[in-house]
């Protein structure tokens, strides 16, 4: 596992099966015959998501039950098997998909931590930076690079733990949905002495959006959805969420998104 680890620069993406400029082509063919907002109201579907995939913004491959909820509301088979094959989820792009874990030497599973341990590594580059550049020291407490919970000590900062929590990709909104009670109630349930920033981190952009419109407004602490880019190794986005507690400067930082991206030297 290790070695697969030291060698993550030169493994295939399995995600690398969905075509994002072809999707944005099968998305402008189905747009031809109604408005981007009718198409997101008539599939079910957020349309800010929608918005950021045709314009670029977002590259990641949409979840299945997405491009589900648009196939749905199409009549042109053709059209249908266009969208499944550039999302990659036509059965050719699939067993493509299983041929490039199984060739890399990944399990389904393993390809799930190959991403955290990506993570855990752009975390402790924005870290490092944050106490390089804003002299916010920190010591890890609990967590490794193949787990899916961090936990931080902070000094000099306006917070005394920051609490990280990655969620893998969902299938379903109301799968997410039942996720992120789960990982607000393990929140509720944090019991340390000073001030307490939470932050739920996914690699979909899907699941982002839909995690920056919850409000766990009990809550007694600071909380976060931050968005994690799996490709460029790097956070991408960081949304706050409404709790019980006021936003303070220097929570530890404000940009701290941009100290994540990899250094080229």
């Amino acid at each position: 596992m290790s070695n697969s680890f030291n060698q993550s620069s030169t493994l295939i993406n399995p995600d690398s099966v969905y075509n994002h400029g072809q999707f944005i082509i099968v998305l402008e063919k189905i747009l031809k015959n109604k408005t981007q907002v009718e198409l997101a109201e008539q599939a079910g579907i957020n349309n800010a998501t929608l918005s950021r995939i045709i314009t670029g913004k977002r590259t990641s491959q949409p979840r299945k039950s997405t491009v589900d909820k648009i196939a749905k509301i199409l009549d042109d088979p053709n059209l249908i098997k266009e969208l499944y094959d550039a999302a990659g989820y036509s059965e050719e792009k699939i067993n493509e998909r299983e041929k490039i874990i199984q060739d890399n030497g990944f399990s389904p599973d393993l390809s799930s931590l190959q991403i955290h341990y990506n993570f855990f590594t752009s975390l402790m580059r924005g870290l490092s930076l944050m106490t390089d550049l804003r002299k916010i020291e920190w010591t890890i407490k609990s967590g490794t690079s193949t787990s899916d919970s961090y936990l931080f000590k902070l000094t000099n900062a306006s917070i005394d733990y920051w609490y990280f929590r990655y969620i893998d990709k969902s299938d379903s909104d109301d799968n997410l949905h039942k996720l992120a009670t789960q990982v607000l109630g393990d929140f509720a349930q944090l019991d340390f002495e000073g001030n307490i920033k939470a932050t739920i981190v996914t690699s979909c952009p899907e699941d982002f959006d839909y995690l920056s419109t919850v409000q766990p407004l009990q809550l007694n602490m600071v909380v976060s959805a931050l968005l994690y880019n799996s490709n460029r190794d790097c956070c991408e986005d960081e949304t706050f969420l409404p709790t019980a507690v006021p936003l303070k400067e220097n929570i530890p930082t404000d940009d701290f998104c941009s100290l994540t991206q990899p250094i080229i030297i």
